[in-house]
C-alpha cells in the first residue's frame, strides 16, 4: 500500500513539473509569428555551419554547466536545425512573413530536443538568455532569430 501511495504521489509531482515548463503549440507559435511581424527582426547572417554550431554549444555548455555527456547531442540537434534554416534564410529578406511560418515550427522542433537532452531545468535558464534586439555578437541568436 505505501509502495502503491508513494508511486502514486511521485507521479503527480512529476507531472506537475512537466507542466510548469512546457513549449508553445505549434498554431500559438506560428500565430505568434505572424503577429511579430510588425516588429520583425532579422536574423543574423549565417556563415560557417559547423563553427556556428560548435560556437553555440560551447557557450551552452559553460554558461549552462552542461555535461560532456550531451554535448554530442546538442551538437547534433543545433546543427541540424542551422542546416534547416540555412535554407530559409533568403526569406528573410524578401518575405519575412514565409520566413516566420517556416522557422516558427523549426524552432519548436530544435526546442523540443534542447528540453529533452539538456532538462527541464536547464532549458528553461536557456530560454532566459534570449539575447534582446536582433542579438548581434551573439552566437545565441542563432537559435532566436
Amino acid at each position: 500500500m505505501k509502495k502503491v501511495l508513494l508511486l502514486i504521489i511521485t507521479s503527480l509531482l512529476l507531472n506537475q513539473i512537466n507542466a510548469q515548463i512546457s513549449l508553445p503549440k505549434t498554431a500559438d507559435v506560428t500565430k505568434a509569428a505572424t503577429s511579430a511581424l510588425g516588429s520583425f527582426i532579422a536574423p543574423p547572417k549565417l556563415g560557417d555551419i559547423t563553427g556556428t554550431t560548435n560556437s553555440v554549444v560551447d557557450k551552452l555548455t559553460s554558461q549552462l554547466s552542461l555535461p560532456a555527456s550531451q554535448k554530442g547531442a546538442l551538437t547534433e540537434a543545433v546543427g541540424g536545425f542551422l542546416k534547416q534554416k540555412q535554407g530559409i534564410m533568403g526569406l528573410a529578406g524578401s518575405d519575412p512573413s514565409a520566413y516566420l511560418s517556416k522557422f516558427a515550427p523549426m524552432q519548436q522542433g530544435l526546442f523540443g530536443k534542447m528540453k529533452g537532452i539538456m532538462g527541464a531545468a536547464n532549458f528553461s535558464k536557456f530560454m532566459n538568455l534570449k539575447p534582446g534586439g536582433n542579438g548581434a555578437g551573439n552566437v545565441l541568436s542563432n537559435l532566436f532569430f
